[in-house]
């Protein structure tokens, strides 16, 4: 069942491989929101795999796997790295670039 906020389908010719690592992006993304828009984790240690099978339940997703857990606590990680660790002497952190590369089959999807 496609969700509101999913995009138009895929463009037509790309591999597999591509559009399930993108499906599972989208996934852990809309459950990373889902988690801390609700105030239910606001650190990695606190986003539990039953935290995050509550969280796609109540989202109407299907189960996460073990993998998509661990995108989703490590995207909490970068999402929330700089106010965990940056101190206001540290400097401007709101600029950083974050790239996520998923690996299907041991190849990476970019």
């Amino acid at each position: 069942m496609p969700h509101p906020e999913d995009p138009a389908p895929f463009p037509p010719g790309w591999p597999k491989g591509r559009y399930l690592a993108t499906r599972r992006a989208m996934k852990v993304l809309r459950l990373a929101d889902h988690l801390l828009r609700n105030g239910t984790a606001y650190t990695p240690n606190e986003a539990t795999d039953e935290l995050i099978h509550a969280a796609a339940s109540q989202t109407d997703q299907g189960a996460p796997s073990e993998t998509t857990c661990a995108l989703v606590r490590a995207v909490l990680m970068l999402l929330l790295a700089p106010a965990l660790t940056a101190s206001p002497a540290d400097g401007d952190t709101s600029r950083r670039v974050v790239r996520m590369v998923l690996t299907m089959e041991d190849r990476p999807t970019t």
